[in-house]
């Protein structure tokens, strides 16, 4: 499979998921669409389905995903791309909100605009950067211990994908790695998982590899 059609997929199978989800139901998704298209008289690429991130599944919530001024507060940084809308809220948290077909271009802005907010993250793609002590276990989507303490997410209906990040459930002295994998890594776990999160020290030494995780089989 070509770095071209390894990403074509990706952007077809990405719209009601985590950082990964099952493939029967990625194709579901898929079958659906087209469904539609067909139905409607429209072509286009789906959004790209990057963040295949181990979180918990993408909610699928009746109603647009909050907004800068929605009940939660805006709060003080409000930074917007035309990639990515990232925001503080009064409550504390941090929502970033992403078109997932642009995600690919700027993984180093997000990481600034994460951190500017708040919330310490280390973003890389076809690297996977463990701490001190870290056993490597992960779960079959790719994240590590208390990754879902501090990122959930959720997707709208035109599309696009929302995390609300918890800079307060982060541990002293951490941060949140993700690591996404590139083109090739992804067609040689057939795209499950799409990326490893894990909760690594802020400051010191991290051990780093380039081996993705193992290939993941839903049954």
């Amino acid at each position: 499979m070509s770095e071209h059609e390894v990403l074509n997929a990706l952007r077809d199978s990405l719209d009601d998921i985590t950082m990964s989800t099952p493939v029967e139901r990625i194709e579901a998704a898929g079958r659906a669409r087209r469904n539609r298209r067909r139905l409607v008289g429209t072509a286009g690429v789906a959004a790209a389905a990057a963040l295949a991130i181990g979180v918990p599944a993408l909610s699928n919530p009746s109603t647009a995903p909050p907004s800068a001024g929605d009940s939660a507060g805006a709060g003080s940084v409000h930074i917007q791309t035309a990639a990515y809308t990232v925001d503080t809220k009064k409550d504390g948290t941090v929502v970033a909100t992403w078109d997932k077909a642009a995600y690919f271009s700027d993984h180093a802005g997000l990481e600034k605009a994460l951190r500017k907010a708040g919330f310490p993250v280390l973003i890389k793609e076809g690297v996977f950067c463990k701490g001190p002590h870290d056993d490597g276990k992960l779960s079959p989507s790719g994240s590590g211990p208390g990754v879902s303490n501090v990122m959930k997410g959720e997707k709208s209906h035109d599309g696009r994908v929302t995390f609300t990040f918890t800079p307060a459930a982060m541990p002293a002295g951490k941060q949140l790695f993700i690591g996404y994998l590139n083109a090739a890594q992804l067609a040689s776990v057939h795209m499950n998982p799409g990326s490893v999160e894990r909760i690594v020290p802020a400051d010191g030494p991290l051990t780093c590899t380039t081996t993705p995780p193992p290939e993941h089989h839903y049954n």
